[in-house]
């Protein structure tokens, strides 16, 4: 929003008024327009100062309060250039020098301020390390000044020295650096707010040149700078003060403003729904909450207008006491946990997913999404998975029971003919393809096994104990088990990748005859070695010996086991000798193990 017409022109109206009326003083008396022209300036330097001070910790553009800082110093050398002023009669002993000295250390401070502050604009200001620095320099300047060690500025009889026009000239020049600075920084500002700035300083700088020329601390060069400086006050006012009342988000709090409006934006067009209320509480109780803030889709939900609804409460709106999801909504604003629930209307015969969270005393935001869509499709695809699954196991059934009468005729034919050895063989290989069979519609039935349950909590030192002394073919194996009281969160086929291991190490292994396992914590996670000492696998054969179908006998079992681990992130690699036994390592990621008792667990 930019200045109206109207409002520039009352501005420009006021200030032309009130510069024809101090004008007008002079008939009286040149002190008194003197007087008032100062505290012009001064009442409006500290206006800026206590605006920029009390706003410092909400402020992202530096430059404003770099500003309202050093006006509160240069009001301060105004106002003792004011009682200083010839014929105030306050300071003794001092001629029209002293107010010139002041007037020059002012204006010094304010062009190397408005110098300085474009660099802030987007640097965080330190508010007390600047105040003090100000206060240093202003107090060190009346020290010179009031010790008669600063420059003379102006000789009675004579007029202004070479040093007051020289300063003059160089703090125009500084004000001209200021504005090429104000421009090359113009998007740090609202149009309305450069403007007004550009014309202070330009004013400023016409007041300057004003000061080079006059001989009469009452002369109407003088009276020529001091409306100038009237001019340059009153756009400083317009462009900081009413402008910053007025608009803070598109001036003072400009960047605050583009994030509302981003994020307006973003509430406004989100596909979920979004309510923001109040809860209503009776003898400490929830009894309602009351609507203040909701989105379009919100109310699309709800099958009316946002109109409709903002101002309302939750019984007047569903006409249900107490109103949905009160208690929930009470929680939250009590523990100020965020909690998301899922919700079936019949009505619609839509499903909605609710995330509700805390914004604050009292305050619940909920973020409603349809969800009736991935409802249907999660229901679909769990009708179309029990059909796989019961077709799976009629298949299985099926096909269990064509290997168990192929495995009877082979018995029952080999019975009825003669030993050969060729034969034999034959029996051999029918038997092994038969065996092979079996052993990939075992896998489907463990594959398909996978994940239906919940991973757990696994002591794994028994799970593997028990895999030991469930299986016969392991009996003649010895077991070293050094997994203390170790424990991982694994799938429930955790079971099932210690005995297909152990299967591995008897069948590939060949002169297996002892399995050891153990495991390691680290700072990046903890590592169970499994190893044998058989043969062990060939660099070669190490790179394809996780994937389906590895082996001579082309199973599934280092694949499924990968495949259960990875379940829950765990990783397993394969890094023993050749001829030297397998070593199989499980990694746990941080957060899947528990060592009772230890400072480093996962």
């Amino acid at each position: 929003m930019r200045l109206t017409n109207d409002q520039k022109k009352i501005f420009i109206l006021t200030v032309l008024v009130f510069i024809l009326a101090i004008s007008l003083t002079m008939q009286y008396s040149y002190l008194l327009f003197h007087v008032i022209s100062e505290f012009f300036s001064i009442i409006i330097a500290g206006v800026i100062f206590v605006i920029a001070w009390n706003s410092r910790d909400k402020l992202d553009n530096g430059f404003f309060l770099v500003i309202g800082i050093s006006f509160f110093f240069i009001g301060t050398f105004d106002l003792v250039h004011t009682l200083a002023y010839k014929g105030m009669g306050i300071f003794t002993g001092y001629d029209a020098n002293l107010p010139t000295q002041l007037w020059i250390a002012a204006r010094y401070m304010e062009a190397m301020s408005f110098l300085i502050a474009p660099f802030f604009i987007v640097r965080r200001v330190h508010a007390g390390g600047f105040f003090w620095g100000y206060f240093i320099i202003t107090t060190s300047l009346f020290i010179l000044i009031f010790r008669r060690y600063f420059p003379d500025c102006y000789i009675e009889g004579s007029g202004l020295t070479s040093f007051k026009i020289i300063s003059e000239y160089i703090i125009c020049l500084i004000l001209a650096l200021a504005i090429f600075l104000l421009y090359k920084n113009k998007h740090a500002f609202s149009k309305d707010v450069l403007i007004l700035l550009y014309g202070a300083l330009i004013a400023t700088i016409g007041s300057e040149l004003a000061f080079t020329s006059y001989i009469s601390v009452y002369g109407p060069a003088n009276f020529l700078g001091h409306i100038l400086k009237i001019v340059a006050f009153a756009l400083i006012y317009q462009a900081i003060v009413v402008t910053g009342i007025r608009k803070p988000f598109e001036m003072i709090f400009r960047n605050l403003s583009e994030s509302e409006k981003k994020y307006r934006g973003l509430f406004e067009n989100m596909d979920e729904g979004i309510a923001v209320f109040s809860l209503i509480f009776q003898d400490n109780k929830a009894v309602d909450y009351l609507f203040s803030d909701l989105n379009l889709q919100y109310a699309q939900i709800m099958g009316t207008d946002p109109d409709q609804l903002i101002g309302k409460t939750g019984k007047e709106i569903y006409n249900t006491a107490p109103p949905p999801h009160i208690q929930q909504f009470e929680k939250i604003a009590r523990d100020g946990i965020s909690e998301r629930f899922i919700v079936f209307y019949k009505p619609e015969l839509k499903y909605y997913a609710i995330s509700a969270f805390s914004m604050g005393k009292n305050t619940i935001a909920t973020v409603v999404a349809d969800i009736t869509a991935m409802k249907v499709s999660e229901g679909a695809l769990i009708r179309a998975n029990q059909k796989l699954q019961l077709l799976s196991q009629i298949t299985r059934h099926d096909i269990n029971n064509d290997l168990s009468l192929a495995y009877a005729s082979i018995d029952l034919i080999k019975n009825r003919l003669p030993e050969e050895p060729e034969v034999d063989q034959y029996f051999i290989y029918l038997r092994e393809s038969i065996d092979a069979i079996n052993s990939k519609i075992s896998f489907t039935r463990n594959y398909e096994q996978m994940g239906t349950q919940k991973p757990t909590w696994h002591l794994v030192r028994k799970v593997v104990d028990d895999v030991h002394v469930s299986n016969p073919r392991f009996s003649n194996i010895k077991l070293n088990n050094n997994l203390g009281d170790l424990k991982i969160f694994a799938d429930m086929m955790l079971q099932k990748v210690f005995a297909n291991l152990m299967d591995n190490s008897v069948r590939h292994g060949e002169t297996v005859t002892s399995i050891s396992l153990s495991y390691e914590v680290s700072e990046t996670g903890c590592n169970i070695y499994y190893e044998d000492n058989g043969v062990g696998i060939s660099p070669k054969s190490r790179v394809s010996l996780f994937e389906p179908g590895y082996g001579a006998t082309h199973g599934f079992g280092l694949f499924l086991i990968k495949e259960i681990l990875l379940l829950t992130g765990i990783g397993i690699y394969e890094d023993g000798k050749d001829g030297r036994g397998v070593r199989f390592v499980l990694q746990i990621p941080k957060g899947g193990y528990v060592v009772p008792g230890s400072m480093n667990n996962g």
